[in-house]
């Protein structure tokens, strides 16, 4: 048994991943399980029957594995291998093809990327995480200088050449204080960014989703709206009597996005395009659709204005 081909290294799962394999004889039946050595976890089987060669795409089986994954979950470290990576192997009658690495952007090719477009300039508020994305082939070093406290924390990972996802919490900050980030990779490129402490209102929400280039994004809308509450109940029968529970419960919010910077209006439209978007209240997250959108623009043609409708599952407790 030969693998003909296989997918280039670093391709992305969202897009087709063609393995080429031809048997020395006919096989009657054949197991092609699809392996993933970062994860330690078998992410399908392919069966194939009666046959003396097989072209299968592995794509979808990535996908339908990664779709149940929530890649804003608390993690250990504030820099952290990405869990939209994979490192696969297939293996068929105990014969193992080369690994590959794929993830949900194509980083074939690169040794170093930012992948996140946050604003250089951006507010951030007590409790709120910092969400960026980066790929390097040797090392990220993040630096983040807080102006008034006068303390510098660092930190860095070595990559061992997966996309890396980073999480930071702001805390212990005072209102006004302003953030540097400095991000180096491969201890050469950086980029900075400053961040603004704020005040947040209670109806502020945060969201963050993927971008069109497979990095992670996050913006907090500074209000929002309680549309409406969708209950739905069920009669149950208990040894005292029939009641009435909730079985479910979703709450819809309207988001409004006005008077921002058009570069920062721009960066948030990709929402309408991400297949994945976050309602985050610090490391908690919870994914959220997109029920309903406005694209408004102005008498010269420029957008203005962005309004979202998101609904969420109900989680107990106050409709706040």
């Amino acid at each position: 048994m030969i693998f003909k081909t296989i997918p280039q290294n670093g391709a992305s799962w969202q897009n087709p991943l063609l393995y080429t394999i031809e048997f020395d004889q006919l096989k009657e039946q054949v197991a092609i399980e699809i392996y993933d050595q970062i994860s330690a976890q078998t992410m399908g089987v392919v069966m194939l029957y009666n046959v003396e060669s097989a072209e299968i795409d592995i794509a979808p089986y990535i996908r339908s594995v990664k779709a149940q994954i929530d890649i804003l979950e608390r993690r250990s470290g504030v820099i952290q291998s990405s869990y939209d990576a994979c490192r696969i192997v297939l293996n068929i009658d105990g014969e193992s093809s080369e690994q590959r690495l794929f993830w949900r952007s194509d980083i074939s090719g690169l040794s170093f990327k930012f992948f996140s477009e946050p604003m250089p300039n951006d507010t951030i508020a007590q409790g709120e995480v910092i969400r960026l994305s980066f790929f390097a082939t040797d090392t990220i070093e993040i630096i983040v200088n807080k102006e008034l406290a006068g303390v510098t924390s660092r930190y860095a990972m070595r990559t061992l050449g997966i996309p890396s996802d980073v999480a930071i919490e702001v805390k212990n900050v005072m209102d006004g204080e302003r953030i540097e980030m400095i991000v180096r990779l491969n201890s050469q490129q950086s980029i900075v960014y400053n961040y603004r402490v704020v005040k947040r209102d209670s109806s502020a929400i945060r969201l963050a989703w993927i971008n069109v280039s497979g990095g992670l994004e996050a913006y907090t809308f500074a209000q929002s709206i309680k549309r409406r509450v969708e209950v739905k109940a069920e009669d149950v029968e208990a040894e005292s009597g029939w009641y009435r529970r909730i079985a479910s419960a979703r709450v819809v919010r309207g988001l409004i996005m006005a008077g921002a910077m058009q570069s920062e209006v721009d960066r948030v439209m990709e929402m309408l395009l991400s297949s994945k978007v976050y309602r985050c209240d610090g490391f908690d997250s919870m994914p959220v659709h997109l029920l309903t959108d406005t694209i408004a623009y102005d008498d010269h043609g420029k957008l203005r204005r962005l309004e979202f409708d998101i609904e969420e599952e109900w989680k107990g407790g106050r409709y706040e």
